[in-house]
């Protein structure tokens, strides 16, 4: 079992994105990942934030209103920041994700995104090597209607298999090269 916020402290917090609406402003779960990522950096969880994600429907990328977030509205260093802004899924996050963590030297990560997206992409970062826990943003059932959440939650029941399909054609991909 998976348990949030097993992980007093970790190599890095990796931010999970979220849409950026129009003119480049962030959804509300953009902006509610962000800032529990901020808290958790107060909290001195860890020194290092990795925000991922690219480019969606309107510019700029996931990674970069992410960062402008917590550097200008939360008062993290920019330095403590790194961003992965290629990823336009969770998959590819991970991917991309533990590729950098990897070149840094980190093995251990809080992943913060909302709670029914928490599981599926621990269990991604668990398989490529990252000792992964998470931290779920709260609030976002105030932006979404009931029949919305089943929605999400639903979609995670049908994508976890479909991840556990994609894992294994990667690590065979990496094994065969």
């Amino acid at each position: 079992m998976i348990k949030e916020n097993q992980t007093k402290q970790a190599d890095a917090i990796v931010v999970l994105g979220a849409a950026v609406w129009k003119r480049g402003e962030p959804s509300p779960a953009l902006r509610r990942r962000v800032l529990h990522a901020v808290d958790l950096m107060r909290e001195g969880r860890s020194h290092a934030m990795l925000v991922t994600g690219g480019l969606g429907k309107y510019p700029p990328t996931e990674a970069e209103v992410m960062k402008e977030i917590a550097v200008v509205g939360g008062g993290i260093p920019a330095e403590s920041i790194i961003m992965e802004n290629k990823a336009t899924s969770t998959f590819q996050s991970v991917l991309l994700c533990s590729r950098i963590m990897r070149q840094h030297g980190w093995s251990t990560a809080i992943v913060v995104s909302d709670p029914y997206h928490l599981f599926r992409a621990i269990v991604a970062f668990r398989a490529f090597g990252i000792r992964a826990t998470g931290s779920a943003a709260k609030g976002g059932r105030q932006y979404n209607r009931p029949w919305k959440w089943w929605y999400y939650y639903l979609r995670e029941v049908v994508a976890l298999p479909w991840y556990v399909l994609l894992v294994v054609a990667e690590k065979m991909r990496r094994k065969n090269r």
